[in-house]
């Protein structure tokens, strides 16, 4: 295993042991590498000269852009045309977290972390089982449910679905889930 990622097994097993036993053996691997390119964009920032890789500035130190796409947009070049941090736009990433709070009050007086930033549902549903699935893991959800999860959970991971009927005579259907999650022991992946 990674050094880095040892170590960042090592900081959560101290923090939250059961948040580490929840990952998957792809998720305890995992890690943000600190050195390389990351670490020298991160290292060139506001710095007179940046010759790390995907950067290309204008004279005045604004991204490098095509007119007729920066004529058609309103933020600042700053703002727009860079590379995004793999893991989001902290500003964003803040804003998005507040908003939380807001839609959310139970949270108020919890100490959350910033949501993650992904390029659309599948990739979050991509990352999540990179995380928490391994192959032969059951996911307990609704027999109701979008193809894209075959294709990241079952094709991706091997993980199998054990579903139950999505709808009663009531709506949503609780005694099907409380039957569902009731079986087995162990790591339960629960999916909607």
């Amino acid at each position: 295993m990674n050094e880095q990622a040892s170590e960042l097994n090592d900081k959560l097993k101290e923090a939250n042991p059961a948040l580490l036993d929840m990952l998957s053996k792809k998720g305890k691997e995992i890690f943000f590498p600190k050195r390389g390119v990351l670490q020298q964009t991160a290292d060139a920032k506001g710095k007179d000269i940046n010759a790390t890789i995907g950067i290309a500035l204008e004279e005045d130190g604004s991204p490098m852009r095509l007119k007729s796409i920066s004529s058609n947009v309103k933020l600042g070049p700053k703002d727009i045309f860079p590379y995004a941090p793999g893991f989001g736009r902290p500003d964003l990433r803040e804003i998005w977290k507040e908003s939380l709070f807001t839609k959310n009050p139970s949270l108020k007086g919890k100490e959350i972390s910033n949501p993650v930033a992904t390029s659309g549902l599948t990739q979050g549903l991509f990352v999540s089982g990179y995380l928490f699935v391994d192959a032969k893991d059951k996911i307990i959800m609704p027999d109701i449910y979008w193809e894209n999860y075959n294709l990241v959970f079952k094709n991706g991971y091997g993980a199998e679905f054990d579903s139950f009927p999505f709808f009663s005579e009531n709506g949503f259907n609780l005694k099907g889930f409380e039957e569902t999650i009731s079986k087995g022991k162990g790591k339960k992946i629960v999916f909607f």
